[in-house]
């Protein structure tokens, strides 16, 4: 039992060092090196050696203990800079999904409602192309840049999900939201695997953000975090608009190739043969009269 909590502790150390105190740390420098030098020598290299040769001779100067204090401090520091960065990045996320809080249902609201006039626009020109019998292939592409199914978030990202569960409603009669719990019991372990991996992306494009806003922040005492900000979030942005869609495509694919095995699990049908009647004798069955 001792070699466990040992073994424990240390895969908790390691994932503590390497998820939180590493990124804290360049952070934390970035601010350190804002307090020596402020706005004004922000790029000064002299001015830097000298503030932080001054600071560290202090420091030594007070013997080993404040040195040791001095350490443990920086650590302490990094990793609540870590623990900040992953809060913000749910708040991140919840914006990218389109999830707002009640205040900002107004703007939600009115974004959600411009991209699915942009959304009926381009289908109708999709509906008149087909009707003249022309390619409507450019007018689909416009549509389907806003959203896969009518737009129903104030985000391509949100939407992009939440297309997900319309799609799959509309192909096959199936509730998306009231059967995943059950067919993810039914899915094998590498189809598991691949959608945990794509959530994984996803969660760390936000976390990513969230370190971008703190950088913003930290542009506050010395402006070229401000500068590193706008490169993370940039690279933040587009890992995500690319996991958004990667997961989105899993989730579909998902349905597609393993909705009929939970059929068969419930007892409604068999492999290979989901359709929408199925799909409704599925639904009906997980959502229980609910």
């Amino acid at each position: 039992m001792t070699g466990l909590l040992v073994d424990v502790g240390r895969q908790l150390a390691e994932r503590w060092i390497s998820v939180l105190v590493l990124p804290g740390l360049l952070l934390t420098g970035e601010l350190a090196v804002g307090l020596l030098v402020g706005q004004g020598d922000a790029l000064s290299a002299d001015r830097l050696v000298h503030e932080a040769t001054d600071a560290a001779r202090r420091v030594q100067d007070e013997g080993g203990a404040a040195v040791a204090l001095a350490v443990l401090a920086l650590l302490l520091v990094a990793g609540a800079l870590g623990l900040a960065a992953q809060g913000v990045g749910r708040l991140v996320r919840a914006a990218w999904l389109g999830d707002w809080p009640r205040w900002a249902q107004a703007p939600r609201d009115r974004l959600a409602d411009r991209r699915l006039q942009r959304w009926r626009d381009h289908h109708a020109e999709v509906a008149a192309a087909v009707g003249a019998g022309r390619d409507p292939s450019q007018a689909a592409g416009r549509r389907n840049r806003i959203s896969l199914a009518p737009p129903v978030r104030p985000t391509w990202m949100g939407d992009r999900l939440a297309g997900a569960d319309v799609r799959v409603f509309a192909e096959y009669d199936l509730d998306l939201a009231a059967c995943w719990p059950r067919l993810w019991l039914v899915l094998p372990g590498d189809v598991r695997e691949e959608l945990r991996t794509a959530s994984g992306v996803l969660d760390g494009s936000t976390v990513l953000a969230g370190w971008a806003v703190l950088y913003a922040l930290g542009g506050a005492l010395w402006w070229p975090s401000a500068v590193a900000a706008v490169c993370v979030w940039s690279t933040a942005w587009v890992r995500g608009r690319g996991a958004v869609a990667t997961f989105a495509d899993l989730i579909e694919s998902t349905v597609d190739l393993h909705g009929a095995a939970l059929g068969a699990a419930l007892g409604l049908g068999a492999p290979g043969l989901l359709g929408p009647e199925l799909g409704a004798e599925i639904t009906a069955r997980c959502r229980k009269g609910a």
